[in-house]
């Protein structure tokens, strides 16, 4: 006796790939796997990511000095990539050129080894 399948996959054709119905599926397919990977924006590269800890943002300094004006700024829980070891003046150095933040204000996430 043979199995019939429970569903069945539809032939994919060039016409499969237009109209309405393909960019319904695609962001379908797009925000399933946002929600899977939360969304994070690290890529764990360096085997080292970080979560901000604090209710204020953190400012992102271009070195590891607040000599010059912030870079850029973290909003409290963002993760990001951390090179291990990397720690100047109470600065830790992100991955990216140019890149620093108060090392005091991150956390290491678990199975991180920074």
């Amino acid at each position: 006796m043979a199995l019939r399948p429970k569903f069945t996959v539809p032939k994919l054709e060039k016409a499969s790939f237009k109209g309405w119905t393909f960019v319904l599926v695609a962001g379908t397919v797009l925000a399933v796997i946002a929600l899977v990977t939360q969304g994070t924006g690290t890529t764990n590269e360096t085997g080292c990511v970080m979560a901000v800890q604090g209710a204020a943002p953190l400012d992102v300094y271009r070195s590891a000095s607040t000599q010059f004006e912030p870079v850029d700024q973290l909003a409290p829980g963002t993760l990001v990539d951390a090179r291990p070891g990397m720690i100047e003046n109470g600065f830790r150095a992100l991955l990216g050129e140019n890149r620093w933040v108060v090392n005091e204000r991150l956390a290491a996430t678990q199975g991180s080894a920074c």
